[in-house]
């Protein structure tokens, strides 16, 4: 059983690093997003968004990927590693696995607060009081 929840983590560990690559990707693209803005380059923008919004299915599939291995795993497993991608420290007797979870996936949630400071301040800007953010 050992074997099979290194298994496990290891393949968790993957889908919680291509999310972590894709908010490092969505993050530049936000940037990119806000400059095009500012330029009031319309074409640029919506270029931006439509790879914006690819990335952000490809963080979809990897969470979806997260979300069948947690359903595969015992209650005790599966709430070690909900708090594992939530960021916080693993149990002590974990192993490599679950620190790497851990520390990207905290990596991860500080890159999406950022994400969403910036998203946050675009959407105004553009949709002023139509804006997602003003619900």
């Amino acid at each position: 059983m050992m074997a099979n929840v290194e298994e496990i983590l290891s393949e968790v560990l993957k889908q919680v690093y291509k999310e972590y690559i894709g908010m490092v990707e969505i993050e530049k693209l936000t940037r990119e997003l806000e400059d095009a803005l500012n330029r009031s380059d319309d074409k640029a923008a919506e270029l931006v968004l439509e790879m914006r919004q690819r990335e952000i299915d490809n963080i979809s599939q990897a969470k979806q990927a997260i979300g069948e291995f947690l359903r595969s795993m015992d209650q005790d497993l599966r709430e070690d590693v909900k708090h594992l991608l939530e960021g916080e420290p693993p149990k002590e007797q974990s192993g490599p696995e679950a620190e790497k979870i851990s520390n990207i996936s905290r990596q991860r949630n500080n890159m999406l607060k950022s994400i969403c400071t910036i998203d946050r301040v675009l959407s105004r800007r553009v949709a002023g009081k139509d804006s997602y953010y003003n619900e």
